[in-house]
């Protein structure tokens, strides 16, 4: 289906200007992210309210990328749509909060010391405190969710959130197991590539796109989210744990296998490298020399790229003949998102 047509560069202007960070940046900087107060603290804070706010603005003085908001904005037609409605900065903010909600309990159950080069919740503020937070913060994005979008949007909000939480439990079943790459990428679509497909889909709807092209936006979406992980759990075991603001073998010392590790699972020693892992509860550097240089004998790095850009060229079909105003935005959104080395 075709929506849109050639005018598409004269609705939306410089790609720059729509492709940038001020899409988000008034939302998730540390310094301006308050403009949004009233939104996350819709009643007046007391007393007891103001230690949660000051851990709130805590997490918010480490912002992301806002990679799912930028999306969302696009798919709902960009800079211009969102100037133009504030229920659609709204709808943004409400996907952040619910991917640092995620952040936070996910932090808690895996042991993640760090998060955006911080301690994370737990780490700072102790386990208890962050369980309330992450409840907080969940309830704050239902509400801004809810608030925003019709009736159908939040079915499919409430199918996201079974599906993250049914990735969740896979994983937390699967530990220190060798399962197949199909169970693999399986938990990843439910874990991580739902979010992705369904603000896209969010989006969509926003911008009354039909039904179809909503579900294309959203199989768009998907794709990417599978290349996302894809690229997240290399960084987990190739970065020199330095930068990108977290620990480096987090996976495997929680005994998530993820696809680096399967790829090279059938290596003499493998199981023995595990057993101790498990064993120890942590991944040592001899641990780490070794795998690096199963992943280095085996060309996984070589690999995992390409499996990347096979989803990225997927995701990029899922936008052809839709003409859509935004799409090639959409499409410089796909090839940027991610660096290709």
């Amino acid at each position: 289906m075709r929506v849109g047509g050639s005018q598409g560069e004269r609705i939306f202007g410089d790609v720059r200007a729509i492709i940038s960070v001020e899409l988000v940046g008034e939302m998730m900087s540390g310094n301006d992210v308050f403009s949004a107060e009233e939104a996350l603290f819709p009643e007046a804070v007391d007393a007891m309210m103001s230690p949660l706010r000051e851990i709130v603005r805590d997490i918010f003085a480490s912002p992301g990328k806002g990679l799912r908001s930028e999306l969302l904005i696009l798919c709902a037609g960009g800079k211009e749509a969102k100037n133009s409605s504030p229920k659609l900065s709204s709808l943004a903010l409400g996907v952040e909060v619910l991917h640092l909600a995620t952040l936070v309990h996910d932090d808690l159950l895996d042991q993640g010391e760090q998060r955006r080069g911080r301690p994370s919740v737990w780490k700072k503020w102790g386990v208890k405190t962050a369980v309330l937070v992450g409840d907080y913060l969940f309830a704050t994005a239902y509400r801004l969710l809810n608030n925003n979008c019709g009736q159908k949007s939040m079915e499919r909000v409430n199918y996201l959130l079974r599906e993250m939480v049914a990735g969740e439990l896979a994983e937390e079943m699967d530990k220190f197991c060798l399962i197949t790459i199909n169970r693999y990428l399986e938990r990843i679509e439910k874990k991580t590539a739902r979010f992705f497909q369904i603000i896209c889909e969010l989006g969509g709807a926003f911008a009354a796109l039909p039904g179809e092209v909503c579900a294309e936006l959203g199989a768009f979406g998907r794709e990417i989210g599978i290349a996302y992980q894809l690229f997240d759990d290399w960084q987990d075991v190739a970065r020199d744990g330095k930068t990108g603001g977290k620990p480096v073998f987090q996976d495997l010392k929680n005994g998530v296998l993820t696809l680096p590790l399967l790829l090279i699972s059938d290596q003499s020693g493998f199981n023995e490298v595990l057993a101790e892992v498990k064993a120890e509860g942590k991944v040592q550097p001899k641990h780490r020399r070794q795998i690096r240089k199963w992943l280095a004998a085996q060309q996984t790095a070589e690999e995992i790229a390409r499996l990347i850009e096979k989803y990225r060229r997927q995701a990029k079909a899922r936008l052809t003949g839709l003409d859509l105003p935004q799409g090639p935005f959409l499409l410089d959104y796909t090839d940027r998102f991610l660096p290709r080395k």
